[in-house]
């Protein structure tokens, strides 16, 4: 009789210790998507031919992109050719120089560096955000 209620209590005791375990919150990083609080900037890194011919007081060109980094992905697989804004704090290097917007020449090859947020980047599909270039460097050799 000892034996049998021994045995009784101790699968009881396993019966209610497996819920209370699977209970039990998870250690480390949880899963599923992270959180979006739109403050993280990512860099996006697009490099293709102009596909116009930008003059003085323009406040976007025309881009043909070829290459992308990761969060340049979206960009590349959007209808082409791709407007890109600029504003005054828009950089521009040609032949190892500072240049400006109207020395830009059509099919001029070109890397441009843009910020985002990498939240709108995530979420935004197959029609990605908007981008203000940071700075447009012409790989063009001069002539």
């Amino acid at each position: 009789m000892q034996i049998r209620k021994l045995l009784v209590l101790t699968i009881a005791a396993g019966a209610l210790a497996v819920p209370a375990a699977t209970a039990a919150p998870t250690h480390g990083k949880p899963s599923g998507p992270k959180p979006c609080h739109g403050k993280a900037k990512v860099t996006v890194v697009l490099k293709g031919t102009l596909a116009n011919d930008p003059v003085t007081g323009d406040t976007s060109f025309q881009l043909t992109v070829q290459h992308a980094n990761r969060w340049g992905r979206a960009y590349k697989a959007a209808s082409q050719p791709l407007t890109l804004n600029v504003d005054a704090n828009t950089r521009y290097a040609k032949a190892d120089q500072p240049s400006t917007l109207d020395a830009l020449a059509l099919n001029d090859q070109v890397i441009v560096k843009a910020k985002a947020s990498r939240c709108d980047l995530l979420t935004s599909g197959s029609s990605p955000p908007a981008l203000t270039a940071k700075m447009v460097v012409v790989q063009t050799p001069e002539a």
